[in-house]
């Protein structure tokens, strides 16, 4: 990686993310662009006085990290496009943010910044949700079919800040199964049925990830992927969740997809979303 941009609010949980993003740099020597984004909907005098203190915190902030290639900047307009506009900008390779402030009553109707962010970013974007150790441990990377090795090389891009190993891990409820308890087949016919289900898919994903850098293993798991991930991310001491999006080229609204969105909502871990684009 060349360069990895740190999406800041100046909040304590912006800071995880800013830490993260610090070490990922350190680890690639990529340059690291600390970016603060404004909302333009404010008198002139007002803008003019929120940057100044957003600068003069920025640099606060920034003063320890001791990186050689450290650039800050404050932008100004619609918050989550001026940050993906200062990522374009940076021809940044990730963007590293600290977890989002929720509102329960806000959230009804609209998404936060950083989910609209990730519905335009065409790079991969971590949200940093804990404190920062020398690297990942154990990726839990979430596959709906043949995405593996596509997440698997944007790990490999972090070098020496890669997780030591790595679980593709494909959790899907095994299509018919319903409708076979429904019919009074046999529990015997259904558990063959889930297991060639579960050896086909198997199969198929190791066809393609032949050529890991990674040490990793395979887990079908029979459950609604969402809920699975997080649960075998937490039983597994998975420090990591990677998952992908369905971006969009320009500024087309793209999709997050309705595992990677629940896993931005409700999740506890580390988080690295990896759009899909087309």
């Amino acid at each position: 990686m060349k360069t990895i941009m740190a999406a800041t609010d100046l909040s304590h949980r912006s800071a995880l993310g800013l830490l993260r993003a610090a070490a990922l740099a350190k680890a690639t020597d990529a340059q690291l662009r600390v970016v603060h984004a404004i909302d333009n909907d404010l008198p002139a005098p007002v803008l003019e006085r929120r940057v100044a203190e957003a600068e003069e915190r920025l640099a606060a902030e920034t003063a320890g990290l001791a990186l050689p290639e450290l650039r800050r900047e404050v932008v100004v307009g619609d918050v989550f496009w001026a940050l993906h506009r200062a990522a374009t900008a940076a021809h940044a390779d990730l963007i590293v943010t600290g977890d989002h402030r929720r509102s329960r009553l806000r959230d009804i109707f609209q998404d936060t910044t950083v989910e609209r962010l990730i519905r335009v970013s065409a790079v991969p974007v971590l949200i940093a949700r804990t404190d920062v150790a020398e690297a990942h441990r154990h990726a839990v990377v979430g596959v709906e079919s043949a995405e593996g090795p596509e997440l698997l090389e944007v790990l490999a891009r972090l070098g020496r800040a890669a997780p030591a190993r790595a679980t593709i891990l494909h959790a899907v409820a095994t299509p018919g199964t319903g409708l076979m308890y429904y019919a009074g087949v046999a529990v015997e016919t259904i558990e063959e049925h889930r297991h060639a289900a579960a050896v086909n898919a198997r199969s198929r994903l190791a066809a393609g990830l032949t050529d890991s850098a990674i040490p990793l293993s395979i887990e079908i798991v029979d459950a609604a992927p969402a809920a699975a991930i997080a649960a075998f991310a937490a039983q597994r001491e998975g420090d990591l969740i990677v998952v992908s999006s369905h971006a969009r080229r320009g500024l087309v609204r793209g999709m997050i997809g309705s595992v990677s969105g629940e896993l931005i909502r409700h999740g506890l871990t580390d988080l690295l979303i990896v759009p899909r684009l087309g």
